[in-house]
């Protein structure tokens, strides 16, 4: 089609202007496009004929066409007004004039919508915010690709109204990808919203890069086509939570790009349709060649630098794709370091919810990101194609990136050390953000989510970390915090209404650490058991969450690794739950070789309610209803388990999967059902914690 033919749109530049001709070809030749939900689930062609024998070795050439794909939607500052459409090129050639097209109608020719169109390129840089249209690159310290992403931040949009859009690589023969979303509805409202962690890629054949990667699975790809089409036939939610450990591309140090690239392509299924909002897990830290704040780095790595990594980290703190490829909300803090730590954590509110997505990484003792710890005596350095040699014994430990914290002799917590120069900035934002919910009368219910677990009893897996109990805890408990949802571990758990802590030595040393001894009673700050017993709402069973916070594990999104095996007491037959209560030992030389310990300790574990040990994926959906008045609001959880699918070669690899219709738990959390009484024996906090 000829662009002199189109009609002049409305038009929104961004920061640099393109030529229209250019950018109205690529939106005027989309007239015919399949938009993303209208494609459906159906897999992605593969370019490998058969299965590899495992994820390469080398380095894999990313595409060098520019059309665009992984698409995305995040919320912006308000949902019900906001949304931010984000694409990424396929490799490693930037888009030539890339714009985007949205309208509440179908654009088509006749009616091209506003455009906005992106400026030129520049290098991931967190010292700067970001303009309304932005383009950013970012180049893998551990391969040299550098890859291209693209973020168009919409307002004044209508609340609870559809929008279409489309985007153009504005290439001479451009080419053009789209779809539509709803906005979030204003006040109170009834929607729909579904969560999991630990998704991973699918395997070869499903895979855009035809690869099979360290932690691909076919799972990966069916809890995609779970959110657009949950079990319960009631319909895809109006946005999915991420849980953390998005693709694992930490582990393929050789070819982070690609496996991104597989992550995007696949989740885009979903995401071009809906907002779908992360939280930073361990396996977004990555090696690279920066120093801690995303600088050219020139401290050494290795074991004497331990929890600093050196020059090792790929971007700031390790989070360069993550940070490049997703643009949420503004939580407007500045680190120490001078870098906007927009999108590291945040919140947003939807009706009469309020949701906060933090990065554990900051507080959690567990030491379980990028690692290069070989037990074998003088091994060489990990060689990447970069030429990156990344010492034995460097390791990314990203506890306290934001801020000193410090311990509280008089229960156990840990708060922003108020005599250090840099306090806990990521803890003293929880704490005005959950104080703030708090008093505003439009907030009925508090989500939290994060990857890691406060409360877990996987055996398999990696356990309850002490870190988060007591940085983030006492602030849930004072706050009155209603759902936490994490990954981490690859399974289903439910906790228990709890509130407070039950005083005293309640763990067990079983893996020492240095200066500890195997035996010895060790407070692990175990979370106090509100009741056991739930009321019923219409039939269903419900929990007072003004009473207690309930945590969840849903870390079954798809990852090859799962984890669904649970800590028993082998005296009593009850729960029990393995703790993390100081950092991971690192032990040995380079003469020797390293090795890392594990949990040190382990707890009996009354907090534990469910556990599923058929299944180990799954995924959750949530239907809040706002009731009547303040304070009514109800949410409504169906979590539906997913029998697994192999990730081998093979028929089975080849068959698809039956999603369930059937939930393996209905539950009905709100803070005016039922109250129970509360058990006399726990430490109860009397306020919050002191301000910050």
């Amino acid at each position: 089609m000829d662009a002199s033919a189109l009609p002049v749109p409305d038009d929104e530049d961004g920061v640099s202007r393109r030529g229209f001709l250019a950018g109205a070809a690529g939106i005027g030749v989309a007239v015919a496009l399949t938009s993303v939900a209208e494609e459906g689930l159906w897999p992605q062609s593969a370019t490998a004929a058969t299965a590899p024998v495992g994820p390469p070795t080398t380095t894999e050439p990313l595409p060098t066409t520019t059309e665009p794909e992984q698409l995305l939607l995040t919320w912006g500052a308000d949902p019900a007004t906001a949304v931010t459409v984000s694409w990424s090129a396929p490799g490693s050639v930037a888009q030539p004039a890339p714009v985007l097209a949205y309208s509440r109608e179908p654009i088509t020719a006749e009616r091209p919508g506003k455009l906005v169109r992106l400026p030129e390129p520049r290098p991931l840089d967190l010292t700067r915010r970001y303009e309304q249209a932005s383009a950013v690159s970012f180049t893998d310290g551990l391969n040299g690709q550098t890859t291209y992403a693209y973020h168009v931040q919409l307002t004044d949009l209508e609340p609870n109204a559809r929008y279409y859009y489309q985007v153009s690589d504005g290439a001479a023969e451009a080419s053009t990808a789209g779809s539509s979303f709803e906005t979030a509805p204003s006040g109170r409202a009834k929607y729909r919203f579904s969560s999991y962690g630990d998704l991973s890629t699918p395997s070869w054949d499903l895979n855009a890069s035809g690869n099979v990667w360290h932690e691909s699975c076919d799972n990966a790809y069916y809890a995609v086509s779970a959110i657009e089409n949950p079990g319960d036939g009631a319909g895809a939610p109006l946005f999915h939570l991420l849980n953390g450990d998005l693709c694992y591309a930490n582990l393929d140090v050789n070819n982070a790009p690609s496996v991104w690239r597989d992550f995007g392509v696949n989740v885009a299924r979903s995401a071009a349709n809906r907002p779908w909002m992360p939280a930073l897990g361990n396996h977004e830290t990555e090696f690279g060649t920066c120093d801690h704040a995303g600088k050219p780095g020139q401290a050494p790595g290795g074991v004497g630098a331990q929890g600093a990594a050196g020059n090792y980290w790929n971007g700031p703190y390790g989070y360069g794709h993550y940070l490049s490829r997703f643009l949420l909300p503004d939580n407007e803090v500045t680190n120490w370091d001078g870098n906007h730590l927009r999108g590291n954590f945040y919140s947003f509110q939807v009706g009469t919810v309020k949701f906060i997505s933090l990065d554990a990484d900051d507080v959690i003792y567990q030491d379980g990101a990028s690692a290069n710890l070989n037990g074998a005596a003088n091994a060489a350095p990990e060689a990447t194609s970069s030429g990156a040699r990344i010492p034995n014994g460097t390791v990314t430990y990203n506890h306290g990136y934001t801020g000193e914290l410090a311990l509280t002799k008089a229960d156990n917590a840990a708060v922003p050390d108020p005599h250090s120069e840099t306090p806990n900035l990521q803890t003293q934002w929880l704490r005005r953000t959950l104080a703030a919910a708090r008093r505003d009368d439009s907030v009925d219910m508090i989500v939290v989510i994060m990857h890691q677990c406060a409360l877990s009893s996987s055996s398999a897996g990696n356990g309850s970390d002490l870190g988060i109990r007591r940085a983030w805890l006492p602030l849930f408990d004072a706050y009155e915090v209603d759902l936490v949802l994490s990954g981490h571990e690859h399974d289903y758990e439910r906790s228990y209404p709890v509130r407070g802590y039950d005083a005293g030595a309640h763990g067990t040393v079983v893996s020492p650490n240095p200066g500890q001894t195997t035996g010895e009673a060790i407070d692990t700050r175990r979370p106090t058991v509100v009741t056991t017993e739930p009321t019923t709402v219409d039939g269903v069973p419900a929990w007072n969450t003004a009473q207690g916070t309930v945590f969840l594990v849903l870390g079954g999104g798809g990852t090859n690794g799962p984890a669904n095996v649970y800590g028993t007491d082998a005296t009593t037959g009850l729960p029990q739950a393995k703790v993390i209560t100081e950092r991971n030992a690192i032990t040995g030389s380079q003469a020797t070789g390293f090795t890392r310990n594990s949990a040190d300790s382990v707890e009996d574990a009354p907090w534990s309610a469910a556990r599923n040990p058929s299944d180990a994926y799954g995924y959750a959906v949530f239907d809040v209803d706002p009731g009547q008045r303040r304070g009514e609001t109800t949410i409504t959880m169906q979590y539906f388990a997913v029998p697994a699918v192999s990730n081998e070669a093979g028929s089975a690899h080849d068959g698809s999967t039956t999603l369930p219709t059937k939930p393996f738990e209905t539950l009905v959390f709100g803070r005016t059902v039922a109250h129970k009484p509360r058990p006399p024996r726990a430490h109860q906090p009397k306020q919050a914690l002191r301000a910050n």
